[in-house]
């Protein structure tokens, strides 16, 4: 009887201690890091305490409400791009860095050939509102056919116009040219009418680096009905009809007819003299992006126009104008969130990918910093349809919105767009500077992946 008892006890002792222990391995906190440029009080602010003050909070509250302890490390920054950009190859080429990372999806391709992001079709394809996100979205973030970031919104580009300057010029507002030569007939205009005011901007020049690209050369190539990279070949395009229709528009533009000012798109700083010709009512027409509307010259942006609403109208970059050229141009970019190879955790890490884009947190993020929304669910929110800018231009130009080939080899093949788009600035030949450009783009890829189009 007494060796019954004895292993009576002994058996509940037991049991105590394996429950208690698979309580403490059951409540045992887990970490993650989340990495991002940006950083409270300095580069990036906004989106800094959203990550901090909102997006870690809820995650770790809603994984409490599931049973799960987990702790977010904040990881922030505010170095340059290029910077932080240097320290995540190495810490995960190091065997280290953060689970989640918020990247620009201009390197995707580039970390997506290099193993430094994770491949998340998986969870995506199990994601209930991956379906509603538009295709440019979904491309922007991907690579031969695999997802490796979820982008959190993106920005459509257009032209800005002062409503001032047109009403001094005699130009009627609202304003919307259809055709290159519309536009143009307007930028004339405010020469005659307006000396001493540059008539139009379009990005030219290596100093604005991918801006001049993206809201420069492309807003012209596109509307050429061209493109830099062939699909059906897979192969870069050197030299087309569209290209040089391009390289054209900037000549006229800065060479010819002295639309705008080309000397200011080869100087130092050039794209912060732009925004500041601007704001001065120096400048009539400027091509840019979302962003410059809602923080550059925002009341409180960092350079302000008090009565932007007001006083500031934009309109859709048109074609060509001919056969065969699109109505509109546009071309989309943005920033995402990305899962480290390393990670231990790569399903919480992807949780709190999820979290971050949820409605009703990301709405939080729109309303200090507004974006265009990029899934369905998104855009009904009130607080979206409320703002009038992003509602009207999202719905306008995300139609015609396309992105950039998601090359590795894509940002040496911008460095040699924004040089060809130089060279013709200061008064190199059209064909030479084609001609440039293609033994340029040559010497990364090889002459076997580029071709000329007739």
């Amino acid at each position: 009887m007494k060796r019954i008892m004895v292993l009576l006890v002994l058996v509940l002792t037991l049991s105590v201690f394996l429950m208690a222990a698979s309580t403490s391995i059951f409540a045992e906190k887990v970490s993650i890091s989340f990495s991002y440029n940006s950083i409270k009080g300095g580069r990036g602010s906004q989106s800094a305490e959203w990550v901090e003050d909102i997006v870690i909070p809820q995650f770790e509250k809603d994984m409490k409400d599931k049973g799960l302890d987990v702790e977010v490390k904040a990881l922030p920054s505010g170095v340059a791009p290029e910077d932080w950009k240097m320290q995540f190859v190495l810490d995960v080429k190091g065997g280290i860095g953060p689970d989640v990372a918020w990247i620009d999806l201009f390197w995707v391709p580039e970390f997506a050939e290099a193993k430094l992001i994770l491949p998340l079709n998986k969870y995506v394809e199990a994601w209930s509102i991956w379906d509603e996100f538009y295709d440019p979205a979904k491309k922007a973030g991907s690579h031969k056919d695999d997802v490796y970031a979820i982008m959190y919104g993106s920005d459509v580009r257009m032209i800005y116009y002062n409503k001032e300057l047109f009403k001094k010029a005699g130009i009627a507002i609202p304003w919307q040219p259809y055709s290159w030569d519309g536009l143009l007939t307007t930028a004339r205009i405010i020469k005659e009418k307006l000396p001493g005011v540059i008539p139009l901007q379009i990005n030219a020049g290596t100093d604005m680096g991918e801006a001049t690209t993206m809201q420069g050369l492309y807003m012209v190539l596109l509307g050429a009905g061209g493109r830099l990279y062939d699909w059906g070949t897979n192969k870069w395009i050197i030299d087309s009809p569209m290209l040089r229709d391009t390289v054209d528009f900037y000549k006229k533009v800065y060479i010819d007819e002295k639309l705008g000012d080309a000397e200011m798109q080869v100087t130092a700083k050039s794209r912060d003299k732009t925004f500041e010709a601007f704001q001065q009512e120096k400048m009539a027409m400027l091509v840019e992006g979302t962003w410059f509307y809602s923080s550059v010259i925002a009341p409180n942006g960092s350079v302000p126009i008090p009565d932007r609403d007001e006083r500031i109208g934009w309109a859709a970059m048109p074609g060509k104008g001919t056969l065969g050229t699109p109505t509109f141009a546009c071309i989309s970019g943005g920033t995402g969130f990305a899962v480290s190879p390393n990670t231990k955790n790569a399903d919480l890490a992807f949780e709190l990918i999820k979290t971050a884009l949820r409605p009703d947190v990301l709405v939080k993020l729109f309303n200090i910093k507004p974006f265009s929304p990029i899934y369905q669910e998104f855009v009904e929110l009130p607080e979206v349809k409320a703002n009038k800018f992003i509602a009207d231009t999202s719905k306008a130009l995300m139609p015609y919105t396309t992105i950039r080939p998601a090359k590795p080899e894509y940002p040496e093949i911008s460095y040699q767009a924004q040089l060809l788009t130089e060279q013709i600035v200061m008064g190199v030949s059209p064909e030479k500077a084609l001609e440039n450009y293609g033994q340029g783009v040559i010497s990364i890829v090889g002459a076997e992946n580029v071709e000329k189009l007739k």
